[in-house]
């Protein structure tokens, strides 16, 4: 591969293949067409572009764009099934619902001050760089203990009359066990795979009543995010005065028993995906090339109407007697249509792509896109930036040679 940089073109010779970059033409060629615009989703088509300039902007999207996740945790009780690293690591990944264009980023080494007697640290978390937060849930018994009781009556009652109802079917039982052994030695193994499936659907009942027994009966049972304390620092509850909470208040961090506790406190600072998957904006970011259909031959109606089934996607479909490529964005290239004598040919549009985000809900899809978009442009100056500076040293130092030369 070779690369030859131009003042007006950048061509690329690849696998024999001159791939030339015109900066007139992309400007020209380019645009962008919104197919889907929702609250956390975002599809587009992007046209007239490389697969590079296309994966650097999903690079960006990924690890570049910042935002507020939890860093440290200080555990001051955990007595829970979870071990104190798991639990630090799910507090990390939950969404924070603050727009992380207000705070700074916290340096990376604290301010350490070691005293010899009480060897206290002092931390540089400040309301511009640190948020706050607070778990404290612990698993108790309720305070009804008088339905608590007549439950436990009705449930005795129940096992007794299923007890009386278990005498009455032992007689049928042992009956079938009979036609079971004599089935067993033909060689009969169905009625087996019936009696695991049985078993497995009994054992999964006798869980479902002991999880819902159990939610019943006890307080805190789950610990969600949306136990999760805001306590603010300095001036912030006069910047976020509707205050700051997880994006989804029922994620599920643990589950607790009776007399388990889970008290812990835990710093919120700015960050970027390039450095942990927590500070990544967004759940996927992801595009594809649009594939090209075409049609070589004319078919019958017999063969269009397979062709039609053939297809998983619903790709093709029969408009006024006539075979037509509906919808050619939902092909996923599974080649199921070339297996057949149908005439189709599939490929690739290389400077097409079809381009999906999802946010987590920290921020809107169409923000993140404008703000990846800016990103792009910084790192495009900063790069032209060096270039200039690389050319002119190095100009300047073959001068330098030239004149020691002479």
């Amino acid at each position: 591969m070779s690369i030859n940089v131009g003042k007006e073109k950048i061509s690329q010779v690849l696998d024999g293949e001159i791939l030339e970059f015109d900066p007139n033409n992309f400007s020209e060629n380019f645009s962008i067409e919104i197919e889907k615009l929702t609250k956390d989703r975002m599809e587009f088509v992007m046209r007239g572009i490389e697969a590079p300039l296309a994966n650097a902007f999903r690079r960006i999207l990924l690890s570049d764009i910042p935002t507020i996740a939890i860093e440290t945790v200080s555990i001051k009780n955990n007595t829970s099934v979870i071990q104190d690293e798991v639990l630090a690591h799910r507090l990390g990944l939950i969404p924070i619902n603050v727009d992380p264009k207000h705070f700074k980023y916290r340096p990376k080494q604290p301010l350490q001050q070691q005293d010899k007697n009480n060897r206290q640290e002092i931390s540089n978390a400040t309301e511009e760089n640190t948020l706050l937060f607070n778990l404290h849930v612990r698993c108790l018994k309720k305070t009804d203990w008088e339905k608590i009781k007549k439950s436990r009556e009705l449930l005795a009652q129940k096992q007794e009359k299923t007890k009386e109802m278990n005498l009455e079917k032992e007689d049928e039982e042992e009956e079938k066990e009979k036609k079971l052994k004599i089935e067993i030695e033909i060689g009969s193994e169905s009625e087996d795979e019936e009696e695991e499936s049985e078993i497995d659907e009994r054992a999964k009942e006798c869980v479902e009543k002991m999880l819902t027994q159990r939610a019943k009966t006890l307080i805190n049972h789950r610990v969600l995010s949306s136990d999760l304390v805001w306590v603010p620092i300095g001036n912030q509850q006069t910047t976020f005065p509707k205050g700051i909470k997880p994006v989804l208040p029922d994620i599920l961090i643990a589950k607790l028993n009776e007399g388990q506790e889970i008290d812990v406190e835990c710093e919120a600072v700015k960050g970027t995906g390039r450095e942990h998957a927590k500070w990544c904006p967004v759940c996927t970011a992801s595009y594809r090339m649009l594939p090209s259909i075409k049609l070589k031959k004319k078919l019958t109606k017999k063969v269009s109407k397979k062709l039609v089934k053939t297809c998983p996607m619903k790709v093709f479909d029969i408009e006024d007697g006539l075979l037509e490529i509906t919808n050619s964005r939902k092909c996923t290239m599974c080649r199921e249509c070339l297996r057949g004598d149908f005439g189709v040919e599939l490929g690739l549009v290389k400077n097409q792509f079809y381009f999906w985000i999802e946010s987590t809900g920290i921020i809107a899809p169409e923000e993140l896109f404008q703000q990846a978009l800016e990103i792009f442009k910084e790192k495009c100056l900063s790069l032209k930036n060096n270039l200039q500076n690389f050319t002119k040293k190095k100009n300047s130092n073959e001068n330098e040679e030239e004149m020691n030369f002479d």
